[in-house]
């Protein structure tokens, strides 16, 4: 994974096929309320070309209302534009706050990287 530094996040990013893998980590607390994660995120999809992006939020302790508020800026300027936003490694805690808010069906969340790729489809025999 590639690391970048932005305001208030370190992204560690890797590229796979058409998709960027994001896992944003806040430097500090106060980054989680204050830096916009939506627009550092999408400023990167522009500079790699890509529309697609799987967010691995196991760097994320508590997605506050400020991060889902991100989270859905994101999926819809994403999506505007064809593109996709893919969630993985969500704790438990960060997963019922998207089932609460409704945002599941929106943004899916899936176990890990490969089955984020895959969205959802089973892997075929080589």
């Amino acid at each position: 994974m590639n690391a970048q530094t932005t305001l208030g996040w370190d992204l560690e990013v890797m590229r796979g096929e058409g998709w960027l893998i994001v896992r944003p980590v806040p430097r500090r607390e106060s980054t989680t309320e204050l830096v916009p994660l939506a627009d550092e995120l999408f400023q990167l999809l522009e500079r790699c070309m890509v529309n697609r992006v799987i967010l691995c939020l196991d760097g994320i302790p508590f997605l506050n209302s400020f991060l889902i508020g991100q989270l859905v800026k994101l999926h819809r300027s994403l999506e505007t534009r064809g593109g996709l936003v893919r969630l993985c490694h969500v704790s438990p805690n960060n997963r019922r706050a998207l089932e609460v808010t409704g945002l599941i069906r929106r943004l899916p969340v899936y176990e890990d990287v490969e089955a984020a790729v895959m969205g959802g489809f089973p892997r075929k025999p080589r």
